[in-house]
């Protein structure tokens, strides 16, 4: 029946919470991605530039990220961080400067503020040469 309707159904887990966890899981992931493109739709706007003209030139980039969401996937399935390109070292300077030009313009830095702070423990913890998938480690239970 679902099929008939557009929906799709596969088992997850015998445990009948998880598919709640799952839905959970996605919402939170939906949040992420649209907060951090209404915080760069505040940054342009204010300077009057079209989100809608902005979106479409970034679209090579989300797709690229998105493309590579099953390697992170890989790596923090395996519990293996270490990566030969993008490693937490590289992402840092961006997102500082990210916060700092938030700032500067007077929009709100707290979300990229947010995103510093996780990169910057990493990296002081001695994992600058790790994959951005390492913050994972952040999130889980300690």
């Amino acid at each position: 029946m679902l099929e008939l309707v557009g929906g799709r159904g596969s088992l997850i887990s015998g445990d009948a919470g998880v598919p709640t966890l799952y839905g959970m899981a996605v919402h939170g992931t939906m949040w992420g991605v649209l907060n951090g493109f209404l915080h760069a739709a505040a940054l342009l706007s204010d300077e009057g530039l079209s989100i809608e003209r902005f979106l479409s030139d970034a679209a090579p980039s989300v797709a690229a990220l998105l493309s590579s969401l099953p390697s992170l996937a890989d790596e923090i399935d395996r519990g293996e961080h270490a990566v030969q390109f993008g490693a937490l070292q590289h992402h840092l300077p961006s997102v500082e400067d990210l916060v700092a030009e938030s700032r500067a313009r007077g929009i709100d830095a707290e979300f990229p503020g947010y995103t510093r702070a996780l990169v910057a423990a990493a990296v002081e913890a001695g994992h600058a040469e790790d994959s951005y998938s390492r913050l994972v480690e952040h999130f889980r239970k300690g």
